[in-house]
């Protein structure tokens, strides 16, 4: 298993995990509360389609990794 692989799936377990103990643990049920878990799960949404992004560049040769 190459390396962008197992970065993509630790980044996908990790966001799994994290909303999993979101919705097992509510918090506090405020607002700011509510938008750090949404944050939080839209980082991590974020880094994991970045890093498709690196990969399917450097595969086609846009960029070299």
């Amino acid at each position: 298993m190459n390396i962008e692989t197992r970065l993509l799936n630790a980044l996908k377990a990790e966001q799994a995990r994290y909303a999993l103990e979101a919705l097992k643990t509510p918090g506090d049920k405020s607002a700011f509360d509510f938008g750090a878990r949404v944050g939080t799960i839209s980082g991590l949404e974020k880094a994991i389609n970045l890093l498709m992004t690196i990969v399917d560049d450097a595969k086609n040769g846009d960029i070299d990794l």
